[in-house]
């Protein structure tokens, strides 16, 4: 059984701990990720329920699955990757269920009369794009701030959780599609004593992230847009990672614009968290302290056996107040690295050799000279309270 840190009689003493604790993991924080549900999953609206229609809608399906889990647009369209193309033309191999639901379009309006909702196979498409040696990005994924500033005729507006703009439904939808999970600001008090339109469309950094700490994500994206003669412009600029990328764009409609500052900010993403190459899964020792009690060891166990780069999680030693976890991993011990700090469960620590004294063994005689054993674990982590 796992002991308890607070084992003072004194319930002001035990008060003040826990107070001393909850500055400590607040002052130490961690940025906020998302986990993303719904992966594998794709609803296609169309016109009827015909086997050849649902097949092209399976593929296009499909192929959305594959550019969201890989986070490159490019494995669907190019010749490079024939084991995909070959993959896609049989993507009906790859679905798991399907069902429709019928819509009820607008009399006279060229609205499709169904919309067909597909869920593919994990571990298939897993497979798929490990054994090409594609990156599979999974379901914790970084939560991304947006600051988009849209000047239309002079007119400069700032987009947050309860705009009106049609620009906010786009924005939403390409991220679902590419499973990127957004933070729009709430545009309060808060927001606007310390951030103005100005200072987006300055693309003032000290200015921007200040204001963009109190919502603790993983990463903040600035969008500029405007109407000129010749059609939209863009100015996109993602802080991630402490590093920032810059691009722009034009395009005749705001879709041209819109649509590609979420696909460039998925594919800078993915380069960052995706895991490349065939899954020979390695060992990682991961320990984690500040454990009090049995419910900390099971948050533990069943946290680090969602991070999706994990394929077992397995007690490896267990002492009073710290565990030490075995992780089977393709990833290595930065991606197991990068995905923990996406989560906010664990806080990292510095790595060093620890002494862990063995489990009692009932019936068993131990040998009071012989030396605990010394174990090095390759990550160290504190359970957040």
């Amino acid at each position: 059984m796992l002991l308890n840190f607070f084992q003072c009689k004194s319930p002001h003493i035990r008060a003040i701990l826990f107070i001393i604790l909850y500055l400590s993991a607040s002052a130490n924080a961690p940025l906020w990720a998302d986990q993303v549900t719904d992966l594998y999953e794709v609803t296609v609206p169309v016109a009827s329920q015909d086997k050849k229609e649902r097949s092209d809608a399976i593929r296009t399906a499909f192929s959305e699955v594959l550019v969201r889990v890989s986070g490159r647009a490019d494995i669907v369209r190019s010749a490079d990757y024939p084991n995909i193309q070959t993959a896609i033309e049989t993507a009906t191999h790859f679905a798991q269920q399907f069902r429709y639901r019928q819509l009820t379009p607008q009399p006279g309006s060229d609205q499709p009369a169904f919309a067909l909702w597909v869920r593919f196979d994990e571990t298939a498409i897993t497979r798929l794009l490990r054994t090409n040696n594609l990156p599979v990005w999974g379901t914790t994924r970084p939560s991304t701030l947006v600051w988009l500033a849209i000047d239309e005729r002079g007119h400069r507006e700032l987009l947050g959780n309860n705009s009106k703009q049609e620009a906010l439904s786009i924005l939403l939808e390409q991220a679902k599609r590419r499973g990127v999970p957004l933070t729009l600001p709430l545009l309060d008090l808060t927001d606007r004593s310390s951030l103005r339109v100005s200072d987006v469309w300055g693309n003032f950094e000290s200015t921007i992230l200040k204001a963009s700490q109190r919502y603790q994500t993983e990463a903040v994206l600035v969008g500029r847009m405007y109407q000129g003669y010749g059609g939209w412009n863009a100015r996109w600029s993602l802080y991630a990672d402490s590093r920032r990328r810059d691009w722009s764009l034009t395009g005749a409609s705001i879709n041209e614009v819109l649509l590609p500052g979420i696909d460039i900010t998925a594919e800078t993403l993915a380069m960052r968290y995706a895991q490349v190459g065939e899954s020979n899964d390695g060992r990682i020792l991961l320990q984690v302290k500040d454990i009090k009690n049995l419910a900390d060891y099971n948050r533990s166990l069943k946290y680090l056996k969602t991070i999706s780069a994990v394929s077992a999680v397995n007690p490896y030693e267990v002492a009073a107040h710290t565990a030490i976890f075995e992780l089977s991993t393709a990833a290595g011990r930065l991606g197991i690295a990068r995905a923990v700090s996406l989560g906010h469960t664990l806080v990292s620590e510095p790595v060093q050799t620890v002494p862990i004294p063995d489990l009692p063994v009932t019936g068993a005689t131990t040998d009071k000279t012989e030396s605990k054993k010394e174990i090095v674990p390759d990550l160290i982590y504190r359970l957040v309270p």
